[in-house]
C-alpha cells in the first residue's frame, strides 16, 4: 500500500510540474507609458547628434546615418504603441490552457498506470540487497570465466601464462586430464617450476588413482633437483617404489624420511603407517621374490606353522626360488578358497600377487576377499585399505 501511496505523490508531483506553467496568465502588453519613454529617449539621442555635428565631434555622413536609425526606431514604437490606456485583462490568457491542463492531470497517470501494468511486474515480491548481490556476482561464473580463458587459449594456444593459470582451476574442478595437459603446456612454454612440476605429477597421480605414473615420477625426480628440500617428492617416490613391489627399498626411504621429519610434522603419522604396513624382514630380502614369499608364507592364526626366513628363501637357485614362491602363493589361495574367513591371509595374498605383478590375480583375489568378508567389518576394512595402498581400484 506505501508503495502506491508513493506513486500516487510522485505522479502528483510530475503532474503539477508540467502544467503550472500553462496556468500562469498571459503577459500583459506593453503600455503607453512605455512607449512615450521610448520615444523620449530617441529624441534625446536626435539632439545630441545634432549638437555633435555642430560641434565637429562627428561627421555630416556619421550623424545623417545615426538620425536615420534613430528614426526608424522611432517610427517602430509609434506604430507599436497602444491605442487605448486600458489594462489588460484575465481575456488575453488563453481560453485552451484549461482544458489542456485537465487532459493533460487526467491522461498522464492512467497511461502512466496503463504502462506499468503492461510491462512492469507488480506481483513480483521484493528482493532483499544480498539477494540482488548475489545476481549480481553470479553473473560472471566460474565456468563462464573458463570458458573464456578456454577460448583464449584456442585462438592463442602459444600463451604460456594461459595455460599457467587455467592448470590449477582444472584440478580443482576434478579435471585431471586437462589439469596436467595445461601443466604440461605451461612447463614447455615457460619452463619448469617447482610449482608446475608437483601440480603436473599430482594431475598425473590423480588421473592413475593413487597410482605413480613414470611421467610423474620423472617430474619429482626434476622437482628434487629444482628443491633437494622438498619432502612431497620424495614421499611419492618412496611409495612408487613400493607400488613397484620394491618394499625394502620403500622402507629404507620411509625410514630416512622419517628420521629428517620434525616431530610434529603433519605427514608423520601417514609415514610410520606405511612402514609399519611393510614387513619388517624386507629389510634382509632385498629383492621382488623373498617379499613375495614372506609375505605369502607368513603364518596365520590357523596355519600354525612357520614359514621359511628370507635368507633361505634368497639361498635357493632361481628356479627353486621361483617355484617354491608360487608353491607358497598357490597354496594359500587354495586355502582360502576353502575357507574365505582369514582377512589376514586376503591381505597377504593379494600383496603377494602385487609383489609379483600378477595384478589381474590381485584385484580378482580382492574381490573374492570382499565376497568372503561381508560379515566382518575390521577384516573388510583392512582389505579396502591395502587397496586403496596399492591402487587396485573401487
Amino acid at each position: 500500500m506505501l508503495f502506491w501511496i508513493l506513486v500516487a505523490l510522485l505522479v502528483a508531483g510530475v503532474t503539477l510540474a508540467i502544467t503550472r506553467p500553462l496556468m500562469r496568465p498571459a503577459e500583459p502588453a506593453a503600455t503607453n507609458v512605455d512607449a512615450d519613454a521610448d520615444i523620449a529617449v530617441y529624441k534625446d539621442q536626435l539632439k545630441e547628434i545634432a549638437a555633435d555635428e555642430t560641434r565637429g565631434t562627428l561627421a555630416a555622413n556619421e550623424a545623417e546615418g545615426a538620425r536615420a536609425e534613430i528614426a526608424r526606431r522611432l517610427l517602430r514604437v509609434a506604430h507599436d504603441k497602444p491605442q487605448s490606456d486600458a489594462a489588460p485583462t484575465v481575456e488575453t490568457r488563453n481560453h485552451f490552457i484549461l482544458p489542456v491542463s485537465l487532459i493533460t492531470s487526467i491522461a498522464l497517470p492512467v497511461l502512466s498506470l496503463g504502462l506499468y501494468l503492461a510491462y512492469g511486474a507488480p506481483g513480483m515480491p521484493g528482493q532483499p540487497l544480498d539477494e540482488r548481490l548475489t545476481e549480481a556476482n553470479n553473473a560472471s561464473k566460474p565456468n563462464d570465466l573458463v570458458a573464456k580463458v578456454e577460448q583464449r587459449l584456442r585462438e592463442h594456444p602459444e600463451d604460456g601464462r594461459g595455460w599457467d593459470v587455467i592448470a590449477p582451476v582444472y584440478y580443482a574442478m576434478g579435471r585431471f586430464s586437462d589439469a596436467a595437459t595445461a601443466y604440461q603446456n605451461a612447463i614447455h612454454l615457460l619452463g619448469e617450476s617447482p610449482k608446475r612440476l608437483q601440480g603436473f605429477a599430482n594431475a598425473r597421480i590423480r588421473m592413475e588413482n593413487g597410482i605413480v605414473p613414470d611421467d610423474a615420477r620423472k617430474a619429482f625426480q626434476r622437482l628434487l633437483v629444482l628443491d633437494p628440500k622438498a619432502i612431497e617428492p620424495r614421499i611419492w617416490l618412496a611409495l612408487a617404489k613400493e607400488q613397484d613391489g620394491r618394499l625394502t627399498e620403500a622402507a629404507a626411504d620411509y625410514k630416512t624420511l622419517l628420521a629428517d621429519a620434525p616431530a610434529d610434522a603433519p605427514w608423520r603419522k601417514v609415514l610410520e603407517e606405511r612402514l609399519a604396513s611393510l614387513d619388517p624382514a624386507h629389510a634382509a630380502a632385498g629383492g621382488k621374490q623373498a617379499d613375495a614369499a614372506n609375505t605369502a608364507a607368513a603364518p596365520s592364526a590357523q596355519q600354525g606353522s612357520a614359514a621359511p626366513d628370507a635368507s633361505a628363501v634368497m639361498s635357493m637357485s632361481p628356479e627353486d626360488r621361483q617355484a617354491f614362491i608360487t608353491r607358497m602363493v598357490d597354496g594359500l589361495a587354495a586355502r582360502l578358497k576353502a575357507d574365505g574367513s582369514d582377512a589376514a591371509g586376503w591381505v597377504k595374498l593379494i600383496r603377494a600377487y602385487q609383489v609379483l605383478g600378477r595384478r589381474d590375480d590381485a584385484v580378482k583375489a580382492l574381490s573374492d576377499a570382499r565376497a568372503n568378508l561381508k560379515g566382518n567389518q575390521g577384516g573388510l576394512a583392512q582389505v579396502e585399505e591395502l587397496a586403496r595402498q596399492l591402487g587396485l581400484g573401487s
